[in-house]
């Protein structure tokens, strides 16, 4: 069953105003427990005074204090409804918050104080006035101080709370670079690539030494854009498609007309920064899943624009489609974390289908996050 407000809502975590929202009665419970020790700590000051114990036998003591401990049960209950009642009430103004705290602890200390007069009438000799200003003005301060005490206490075990959250966030981070890199490497010097390029290259080198000069340029060109990635923890849009553009070149020379490919990336829009072997991903993906089912082939085209604040990188193919792409998707999986790790909710990958055939795959950053992630 819910009830009442978190007390955490009303007062914000950061000091800003919080939306109220209803809690059980397990939380209730708790806030009253805590109301009642506060009050059964308070109470026991009747205790220590030493001239009682010269005057009065200890079960009249003990009768005394259980007298003062329901007064002041009378009081905190009125106090603790009254603050609960203003919860219901919500405030935009950090000032206004606390005056409104500070207001339902004075109206409850005296609506509690009053009932007291009420159960036990004053001596015509005191003013109620008076000493109901004086009652209302210390339960303000102790409350005022169980409150400060309470909020520092709150913002404190916040600050460690987001400190801890965001030091597990970047370790999750890096342990999805370590493997991204780790992935990509193995990709890129995996056996049957490795070995298929430089058999090629041997075979091409005998019958047509052109194309194999060809290919061997664009393999070392490949691998020299490729291994200083394995060591980076943040790109340019520049970098990444060099890498892409010297891995199109090795293939294209390996599969000759079943590979097609366009690059479509302003000048002006390469020195912004570009998450790391994104687009590596992306365009090897079209070529394993895409192009290489196909006899015939395709072609690849990776275009780059800036759309509002987020730059948006696609890699679109013209291959065997969603419906015929097969794999286990771990490499987009990891993309789709890494992007999340690094920029939330305001990145994206999209994958659709290209027209008349294909897949088009895209990606958006936003481009202020992703300058703050290169400074």
């Amino acid at each position: 069953m819910q009830l009442g407000l978190r007390l955490p809502d009303f007062f914000g975590r950061n000091g800003e105003p919080a939306t109220p929202r209803l809690i059980s009665w397990a939380s209730l419970w708790r806030g009253g427990l805590i109301a009642l020790a506060i009050i059964f700590v308070l109470s026991t000051q009747f205790l220590f005074q030493a001239e009682l114990y010269d005057v009065w036998p200890l079960p009249d003591i003990l009768h005394g204090w259980l007298d003062h401990f329901l007064d002041l049960a009378i009081v905190g209950g009125c106090i603790f409804a009254s603050v609960a009642i203003a919860a219901c009430l919500h405030v935009r103004s950090s000032a206004a918050k606390h005056l409104l705290l500070l207001a339902s602890i004075a109206l409850g200390a005296l609506a509690g104080e009053v009932l007291l007069t009420v159960r036990i009438p004053l001596p015509p000799d005191v003013s109620a006035a008076g000493m109901l200003f004086g009652k209302v003005v210390r339960w303000v301060v102790v409350g005022g101080l169980a409150y400060a005490i309470y909020t520092y206490m709150l913002r404190t075990a916040h600050a460690a709370s987001q400190a801890h959250e965001n030091g597990l966030q970047r370790i999750q981070l890096d342990r999805q670079m370590t493997e991204a890199r780790l992935q990509s490497l193995r990709a890129q010097i995996e056996p049957h690539f490795l070995f298929n390029t430089l058999a090629n290259v041997h075979r091409l080198y005998q019958t047509d030494p052109g194309r194999g000069r060809k290919m061997l340029a664009n393999f070392v060109a490949y691998l020299r854009a490729a291994l200083p990635q394995m060591r980076r923890d943040e790109t340019t849009l520049e970098q990444e498609v060099e890498l892409a553009r010297a891995y199109l070149n090795v293939l294209q020379v390996r599969m000759g007309e079943r590979l097609r490919f366009r690059l479509d990336v302003p000048d002006d829009l390469g020195a912004l920064p570009f998450p790391p072997l994104a687009l590596s991903t992306l365009t090897e993906n079209a070529i394993k899943h895409g192009l290489n089912p196909l006899p015939e082939g395709g072609s690849i085209e990776i275009a780059a624009r800036v759309e509002g604040l987020q730059l948006k990188v696609e890699v679109a193919d013209t291959g065997a489609g969603l419906r015929h792409s097969s794999g286990s998707g771990a490499g987009l999986a990891n993309l789709r974390a890494r992007l999340a790790a690094l920029y939330g909710e305001t990145a994206s990958l999209n994958i659709e289908a290209n027209a008349p055939r294909g897949i088009r795959a895209t990606i958006a950053v936003p481009i202020r996050a992703a300058r703050a992630e290169q400074d």
